[in-house]
């Protein structure tokens, strides 16, 4: 029985935590005592410190010059917008794109970002999110169908469970890339000679380079499979494969070096059909700031915080001043170590 005995007093003994400061919880801490005065010199603290930053983030938002055509997905591919047929200035009579846009009287710094905007699409839906295959966009080919079932309903012709049935890439994703293209040129005028000048633009920066290097590779050429997208790096289909949180959303087409000042013209292949979900489409047209893009929320969150914050710094003075209420004395919070 004391052998017994001893073992459990020594297994309870094991358990405890050592008597120091950390374990015990006796490390030293300030505790803020909240009178009245530090209360309202915090919430005026507060206050004269969001007001500015959110006026400077509302500024920088401002700057910001953005324009956003009209929905551009009903008008048909190879006809304007009054619905007579036009053609590209080149004279083709086979490659009429519609054009729908005009961006007249602009005045945009360099760089100049283009977007397609698409509204109603839910790339957040969980199934859509799960239907691709990441080590097979990494070039990877060995692979079983098994591993493949994240791309139901889209992983292989008929789906077949033979290596030459499936797609090259398979999934949802892939299979919804977006296909329009566009063309912005300056429209005639006396500086331009009287011809459309085609604006030179780059997709170098339009997706992220991480994502270029590390998830995405080519299969070989002669790769067993339905080869579906060409080029697996192509900007802008890994700009597409990063899908969006949200039914309303935009993504980086081009980036244009040049300023942008006169009257412009977007060429559209209009190839994209959005009916089915009831979607809608745009371009956007957007500079950027030392904070981004155009985004006044952050700024009107700073102020209103700040505001909120200086009012109840008044009222709680106010009352103070009125109908104070007596404090106990601090000095019995103090203890020694």
């Amino acid at each position: 029985m004391d052998v017994a005995s001893s073992d459990g007093n020594n297994s309870m003994e094991s358990k405890r935590p050592s008597n120091s400061a950390f374990k015990q919880q006796r490390l030293k801490a300030w505790q803020p005592i909240l009178t009245p005065k530090a209360v309202i010199l915090s919430f005026v603290l507060i206050g004269l410190i969001f007001i500015p930053v959110g006026v400077v983030l509302l500024v920088a938002s401002d700057s910001v010059v953005e324009i956003e055509s009209q929905p551009y997905d009903q008008c048909p591919s190879g006809y304007s917008s009054d619905g007579s047929p036009v053609c590209e200035p080149s004279g083709s009579t086979t490659d009429c794109p519609c054009v729908y846009h005009d961006f007249l009287d602009l005045d945009m710094k360099a760089p100049v970002y283009m977007y397609y905007k698409m509204e109603n699409f839910y790339q957040n839906h969980r199934r859509y999110v799960k239907s691709r295959s990441d080590s097979q966009l990494a070039g990877d080919l060995d692979v079983t169908s098994a591993s493949l079932s994240n791309c139901d309903p889209y992983k292989s012709y008929n789906n077949s469970d033979e290596p030459e049935d499936v797609f090259l890439p398979c999934g949802l994703i892939a299979r919804s890339v977006f296909t329009d293209t566009f063309r912005l040129v300056k429209l005639a005028s006396n500086e331009t000679g009287g011809v459309e000048v085609p604006v030179p633009w780059t997709m170098d920066g339009i997706a992220w380079q991480s994502d270029i290097d590390s998830k995405f590779n080519n299969p070989p050429l002669n790769a067993t499979g339905i080869r579906t997208i060409p080029d697996f790096k192509h900007p802008d289909f890994v700009v597409w494969m990063r899908t969006a949180g949200l039914p309303t959303f935009r993504k980086l087409y081009r980036i244009i070096n040049q300023d942008l000042v006169g009257d412009y013209r977007v060429y559209i292949h209009n190839t994209y059909d959005v009916t089915a979900f009831d979607g809608h489409k745009y371009i956007v047209l957007s500079t950027t700031s030392w904070l981004g893009g155009k985004n006044p929320f952050l700024g009107y969150a700073y102020i209103i915080v700040g505001s909120v914050c200086i009012a109840l710094a008044l009222i709680f003075g106010l009352k103070q001043a009125i109908s104070p209420r007596a404090t106990g004395d601090t000095t019995y919070l103090e203890w020694a170590h």
